[in-house]
């Protein structure tokens, strides 16, 4: 099967957006065939095309939408359908062979151009024939993909697949796509759950739905699709197009796109793009939610293959074992409880208040210290610094949490091996908040990998390789932390990532603060079998308003009644907070046997809260007791 559907399995993949509707408003008009451009404009197609490979996609569409030999023959072009075909692929080709990452060619293969459902068995036939002449055509030049897209017709559609599959065999995938219509129905009355099947019966590697509706419609029929266990692929208009003032508009915004295509890729859709309407703009708001959720494959992973101009495979040296990599890493495999406390990075220059922070925490017993990367997408001190300052100026041992969303692939890879070089062993690898939760809503959001993708990266260097396959110079010992969330919505997307976050290098789980103890207890048991230390998290609630704000506002969290009615009753200030802690203990308590430690989140800093919440459950030095669940970080 082809590289490109290892790659859709991969990761998820990001379609191109509109041809037609952009030609048109570059002076093209509807009453010429687009597809000619091909030959007398090919400095038109191609721009267009390196448009949207300057805004990100994965995947280029080659404009042949239309050039099959009926639809030619109303424009007089029959005569020139090889040629229009084999630069529809050329021009595609060579706007992805300059681009700075993998990009795929799909032939894009339109409906033939006849009234499917009222035509008798010969036009249907001459219709057939069409459509596999042109797959021949795009099969021949190369192309990494069939796209059979903007299919009315259900039935013309299941007889274009199997043509095209015998045309081309197993070797070449194909994608098709149906339009329906607003009532969620194919036109001829099929739901998508049935379309799904159908397709994929006909030979289909990955099915969906493409124009006639907009995003919000077009994702609850790519949800439904999924059932039938192939990927799905949506590509929505620009919202239901609207005639203003005489013109055809489409009113679903880029930055609506870039929603709507996490909500798609979240809920389990695997490639995701623009039709009608859509433009680079709308492609590079989707870019941050296709980065967010899974990492891009490089070439080898996808090949599986050494690197271009790679003499021989790279030779991984054994990791450094997990017990000398960092004090945390012994006290694990002693099994020993370990307590890390979050500390605030300063939001201006002076950070004496963490050192003087930090320094309590110590006298307490507490020497381990973590500090965020731009929480909740605030600009702060950067926490590198701060670790580095920490370690050499205090007693603790720190914690870098290393979040995805604001440096690119490159800039990752040189901020672990600096955080290295300054002595910082210990990693917590999170994908990160959007901007649009902080301060700065209109800031570049990167996410050229996710959570996944650098874990994988910092593996790598553990073993002397770097993101390419190639050996390093030494070597990184990071201790490699992730992120859980028990109460997580989606439990089991988040069990499957967490397996994920396993396979590609993670040692130790932190989980987001739980208050609802069978959430805890069915948390760990379904990650025994992980083998992981997991250091639960602990939030000591500060008032009856901020345990409301953490239920009602922060996802992955989930406060019950219970626990909101005494701190209603527990009133505010020193006693409300007294109370906060008291419950934090409590819940320590009951998983204290199975857990590693305990992961201390105290609102405003208040380390005093989080001395009092692990006061009596810190052993003696030397004295660490093996809890029940695994606490041995992997060798």
């Amino acid at each position: 099967m082809s590289g490109f559907l290892d790659a859709v399995k991969a990761a998820p993949l990001l379609w191109d957006g509109a041809m037609g509707s952009l030609l048109y408003e570059r002076g093209g008009f509807f009453t010429r065939s687009f597809d000619e451009l091909n030959l007398s404009s090919p400095e038109l197609i191609e721009k267009v095309h390196r448009e949207y490979v300057d805004a990100g996609d994965d995947v280029l569409e080659t404009n042949t939408f239309g050039a099959n030999r009926l639809m030619l023959a109303r424009h007089g072009h029959a005569d020139k359908v090889r040629e229009i075909n084999l630069a529809g692929v050329r021009l595609a080709r060579a706007a992805a062979r300059d681009a700075r990452y993998p990009v795929y060619v799909a032939g894009s293969v339109g409906p033939s151009g006849i009234p499917w459902g009222e035509s008798d068995g010969h036009a249907c036939e001459e219709a057939t024939t069409a459509l596999r002449e042109q797959v021949a055509l795009l099969a021949g030049a190369e192309v990494d993909t069939l796209l059979l897209e903007t299919f009315y017709h259900l039935g013309e559609l299941e007889a274009a697949v199997r043509s095209a599959r015998a045309e081309v065999g197993p070797a070449m995938s194909i994608v098709a796509q149906l339009v329906f219509g607003e009532d969620g129905r194919s036109r001829c009355g099929v739901g998508a759950t049935e379309v799904a099947r159908r397709l994929r019966d006909a030979g289909a590697d990955v099915i969906g739905a493409n124009c006639g509706i907009g995003p919000g419609e077009l994702l609850e029929i790519g949800t439904q699709m999924i059932a039938a266990g192939l990927p799905v692929s949506l590509q929505p208009n620009a919202g239901l197009p609207r005639t203003i003032e005489g013109r055809t508009l489409y009113i679903a915004n880029p930055e609506h796109f870039g929603v709507w295509a996490r909500r798609a890729l979240q809920a389990g859709v695997r490639m995701v793009g623009g039709c009608c309407g859509t433009t680079p703009e709308h492609t590079r708001r989707m870019l941050g939610a296709v980065r967010m959720i899974g990492v891009r494959p490089m070439p080898s992973q996808v090949t599986g293959g050494a690197p271009a101009g790679a003499s021989a495979a790279p030779v991984a040296r054994p990791p450094v074992p997990s017990s000398q990599r960092s004090r945390l890493g012994a006290k694990l495999a002693r099994g020993e409880f370990a307590v890390s406390c979050e500390l605030s990075s300063p939001a201006g220059t002076d950070p004496s208040r963490t050192l003087d922070a930090a320094r309590r925490l110590a006298a307490g017993g507490i020497d381990l210290v973590n500090i965020a990367d731009g929480p909740r997408a605030t600009a702060r001190l950067a926490n590198s610094a701060l670790c580095n300052l920490l370690e050499r100026e205090t007693a603790v041992e720190t914690l870098l949490h290393v979040c995805c969303r604001d440096r690119n692939f490159i800039g990752l890879v040189a901020h672990l091996l600096g955080a290295h070089a300054m002595g910082q062993r210990n990693l917590v690898i999170i994908t990160g908040d959007p901007p649009k939760l902080g301060d700065y809503p209109f800031a570049t959001p990167v996410y050229d990998v996710d959570s996944i993708g650098l874990l994988r990266i910092a593996a790598d260097l553990n073993r002397g390789l770097d993101p390419a396959g190639k050996q390093i110079p030494g070597q990184t010992s990071f201790l490699l932390a992730t992120g859980a969330e028990p109460a997580a919505l989606d439990y089991d997307r988040e069990l499957r990532r967490l397996e994920d976050k396993k396979a590609a290098g993670a040692e130790l789980i932190m989980t987001q603060p739980v208050y609802d103890a069978r959430l805890v207890e069915r948390f760990l048991d379904d990650t025994r079998s992980f083998g992981l230390p997991i250091l639960v998290g602990l939030l000591p609630l500060a008032s009856h308003r901020n345990a409301e704000f953490l239920h009602n506002n922060v996802p992955g969290m989930q406060i019950p009644a219970e626990i909101r009615s005494r701190m209603a009753r527990a009133g505010q200030g020193p006693s409300a907070r007294a109370e906060g802690v008291k419950i934090a203990r409590e819940a320590l308590g009951e998983v204290r046997s199975r857990v590693a430690g305990a992961y201390i989140m105290p609102p405003f800093d208040r380390v005093e809260s989080a001395l009092e919440i692990v006061s009596g459950f810190l052993p003696p030095a030397g004295e660490g007791v093996r809890p029940s669940q695994p606490a041995t970080a992997p060798a």
